[in-house]
C-alpha cells in the first residue's frame, strides 16, 4: 500500500510536475483538497530546492472540485531573496485552472531579546491512546465523505449533526503506512477533519473550502512517528451562506504545529 506521501508526491515531467488523484479520494462533487494541496506543496519545494528554506505560509484559492484522474501542476518562483523565497502554482485539469496557491518559504531567523512566545493554549483532553477511533467514513451515521477512511480521528467533543457549539476537538493521523512527516503531510492532516459548523446543524449540508491558508508554527521533530497531532476546529462565524473556521494542530508534546484558516461555501 502507497504512503500519503506517495500518493502527494508528483511526477516531474519537464518544466511541469503531474498529480493523480486516485480513487477511494472522493468528497462531495470533487476529491480530497488536502491531498492536490500536499502535492503542490511537494511541487514548490522541489522547484526551490532549498532544504533551509521550509515552507511557513501558504495560501490556496480553490475555484472549482478537483476530480479524480490525472492534472498538471506549474511553478512559477516570484522572488527569491537572502532568507525568503515566494512562489505560485496552479494545478490544472482539463484546461482549466482548479487551484492556485501562493507559498512563503524561508530560513530561520535567529535574533536576541523577546523573540519567541505562544499565548494559544492547547485544548485538555484525554490522551489519544486512551480513545478508540471513531466509526467515521462513508458509511458513518453522518455519511462521511469517502476520503476519510483513510485517516483515524479519535474524538474528543464535537460529532457532526449533534446540534452543539460549533467547535471540534480529537485526534487525526493517517492511515496509510509510513511516508514523510512534513509541510505536505501537516496540510493534509489540518484539511482532513470534518467543518466545525456540521457540529451546530442538525441537518447535513454540502460544504466546500473556497480558501485555504496554513501557517507552519513548528516542525514535527522529535514527535512520535506513530502518535496522532491534536486538532482544534472553531467557527465564530456565519453570514451569507459562508464561514469562516479556524484549525490548529498541535504536538503530543503540546507544541503548536500549524493554524490553519478555510473560506467556505455552504452548497445550496
Amino acid at each position: 500500500m502507497p504512503s500519503f506521501s506517495d500518493l502527494s508526491t508528483p511526477k516531474l515531467a519537464g518544466d511541469r510536475h503531474e498529480h493523480h488523484t486516485p480513487e477511494g479520494w472522493g468528497m462531495n462533487r470533487g476529491s480530497f483538497g488536502g491531498l492536490a494541496i500536499a502535492s503542490v506543496i511537494r511541487a514548490i519545494e522541489e522547484r526551490t530546492a532549498d532544504a533551509a528554506r521550509t515552507v511557513r505560509s501558504v495560501t490556496v484559492q480553490i475555484p472549482m472540485p478537483i476530480t479524480k484522474g490525472p492534472s498538471e501542476i506549474t511553478v512559477e518562483t516570484l522572488r527569491t531573496g537572502s532568507n525568503v523565497s515566494t512562489t505560485r502554482a496552479q494545478l490544472t485539469q482539463d484546461g482549466q485552472v482548479k487551484l492556485h496557491a501562493v507559498a512563503v518559504l524561508a530560513a530561520t531567523r535567529r535574533g536576541s531579546g523577546p523573540t519567541a512566545w505562544i499565548d494559544l493554549v492547547p485544548p485538555e483532553v484525554p490522551s489519544w491512546r486512551t480513545l478508540e477511533p471513531a466509526p467515521v467514513g462513508p458509511d458513518s451515521a453522518f455519511a462521511a465523505p469517502e476520503f476519510t477512511q483513510h485517516f483515524e480521528y479519535r474524538v474528543v467533543e464535537g460529532i457532526p449533526l449533534s446540534g452543539g457549539p460549533a467547535r471540534s476537538v480529537g485526534w487525526v493521523r493517517s492511515r496509510l503506512p509510513g511516508g514523510l512527516r512534513d509541510a505536505a503531510h501537516i496540510a493534509a492532516l489540518a484539511d482532513a477533519w470534518w467543518p466545525a459548523a456540521l457540529v451546530k446543524l442538525t441537518q447535513p449540508r454540502p460544504m466546500a473550502t473556497i480558501v485555504f491558508t496554513l501557517d507552519i508554527v513548528a516542525g514535527l521533530d522529535g514527535l512520535d512517528p506513530e502518535a496522532p497531532l491534536l486538532y482544534r476546529g472553531t467557527v465564530p462565524v456565519m453570514s451569507d451562506g459562508y464561514f469562516l473556521e479556524t484549525r490548529e494542530l498541535w504536538g503530543e508534546d503540546g507544541r503548536l504545529v500549524a493554524i490553519n484558516q478555510q473560506t467556505f461555501a455552504v452548497i445550496a
